[in-house]
């Protein structure tokens, strides 16, 4: 989405909030408004880093970056408790049919018993949250988070690299002889650089927030409502 109408849907939300006298409103916004971070071990809410300008694709961190910062001006300005979720990649049970993200691309070849392929070398470090835990967190934050204050929503301990989870989904719920195939096209497609991520959830928690379903467990009931959908 261009940030132009990022930012122009962020704003129609604020004013409806405003408009509709709304105690408090939770910003969804993203885990890669972190772009390159410069922490050096767990990324906590204040070590925004380097976003590459020359990258198309950087208008979305861009555009999510810039949504924080208008609805941190409605707060300012017109008091409106805004609160802002920074979001881990959020799946499991309840995906759409059509999602074609890396989780469900993995849970998909597992499951037809088909080699995982990655068209990187997939040593992006990926930072995971399941979707009912993550709704936990929203309903959380709009009780008590802090009017402009971001806050990480990741579950800690489902964090490792994307080719550490394809071989951890091969190994739980793949064929035993399929197999995990790095296939690098020659041309550019589009994938974000690989980024040394590791979201700290310490402030969140500090609420009362706890994440409640593991990575693999994830991945389990996922594969089990998608066999429940083909299966319908």
């Amino acid at each position: 989405m261009p940030i132009w109408m990022t930012l122009l849907v962020t704003d129609e939300v604020l004013q409806a909030a405003l408009a509709n006298q709304v105690e408090a409103m939770v910003y969804l916004s993203s885990m890669e408004v972190y772009g390159q971070p410069k922490a050096t071990c767990q990324t906590t809410e204040e070590d925004l880093g380097y976003v590459d300008l020359t990258n198309v694709r950087s208008s979305y961190p861009e555009g999510k970056r810039m949504s924080e910062l208008l609805c941190n001006s409605y707060a300012e300005q017109y008091g409106l408790r805004v609160v802002t979720a920074r979001l881990a990649q959020v799946f499991g049970a309840g995906v759409l049919p059509g999602e074609n993200r890396v989780f469900a691309q993995f849970a998909r070849s597992a499951m037809q018993g088909e080699d995982i392929v990655l068209h990187t070398t997939g040593q992006s470090e990926g930072n995971y949250v399941y979707a009912m835990d993550a709704v936990k967190a929203i309903l959380l934050l709009l009780q008590k988070g802090e009017a402009k204050q971001a806050y990480n929503v990741a579950n800690e301990a489902s964090h490792l690299t994307i080719k550490a989870m394809a071989e951890m989904v091969q190994q739980e719920f793949g064929a035993p002889d399929a197999k995990v195939v790095i296939d690098i096209p020659k041309e550019n497609m589009g994938y974000a650089p690989d980024v040394k991520l590791w979201l700290s959830s310490q402030k969140l928690q500090r609420l009362g927030w706890r994440p409640t379903v593991g990575l693999k467990e994830s991945y389990a009931r996922l594969i089990q409502w998608l066999k429940e959908q083909a299966s319908e």
